[in-house]
C-alpha cells in the first residue's frame, strides 16, 4: 500500500509530462505556410496551415486555388491546385492549369513553426507536362515581404 501511495504521484507527474510533450509535438507537426507578412497587404493563405488558396496579391499568376496538401507537417509537403498560366504571346489561358507546390525548410517565422520556402512547377499549357521547380515569387523566404 505504501508503494502504491508513492507511485501514484509519480504516475500523475509522468502523465502530465507526456501530455505536455504531445501538445508541443502536435504544434510543431502543424506548421503554417510562411508569414501573413509575406504577401501583405493583399495576399491570401500565407501564415495559415494547409491553405486551400494562396495569392501573392499581384497578377493572376500569383493565385493558386483548390489546393490539396499531402504530407503536411513532414519536412516537405506537396500541394496540388489550379493556377492561371500565361499564353506564349501574352494574356492567360481561359482555364487555369494544374500546379504542383512544394513547401520545405521547416523552421520558424518569428515564434511560429512554418514552412519557410515554397517552390512550384506548372505546365507550359493546360494539360501539359509539369515543368521545372522554381521558387515561388522568386522568394528566398516566406517569412517576410520583399520577394
Amino acid at each position: 500500500m505504501t508503494r502504491l501511495r508513492l507511485l501514484l504521484p509519480l504516475a500523475l507527474v509522468l502523465c502530465a509530462l507526456a501530455a505536455a510533450l504531445a501538445a508541443s509535438a502536435g504544434a510543431a507537426a502543424n506548421p503554417v505556410l510562411g508569414s501573413k507578412a509575406f504577401a501583405a497587404p493583399y495576399g491570401k493563405g500565407f501564415g495559415t496551415a494547409e491553405p486551400t488558396e494562396i495569392f501573392n496579391g499581384g497578377d493572376p499568376s500569383g493565385l493558386v486555388t483548390k489546393i490539396k496538401w499531402t504530407g503536411w507537417g513532414n519536412p516537405s509537403a506537396i500541394g496540388y491546385g489550379l493556377n492561371p498560366i500565361f499564353k506564349p504571346h501574352g494574356g492567360y489561358y481561359p482555364k487555369p492549369a494544374r500546379i504542383e507546390l512544394r513547401a520545405t525548410k521547416l523552421g520558424h517565422c518569428g515564434s511560429t513553426a512554418a514552412y519557410t520556402r515554397l517552390e512550384a512547377r506548372v505546365p507550359k499549357r493546360p494539360g501539359g507536362k509539369l515543368g521545372k521547380w522554381f521558387s515561388w515569387a522568386g522568394a528566398k523566404t516566406l517569412c517576410k515581404a520583399g520577394f
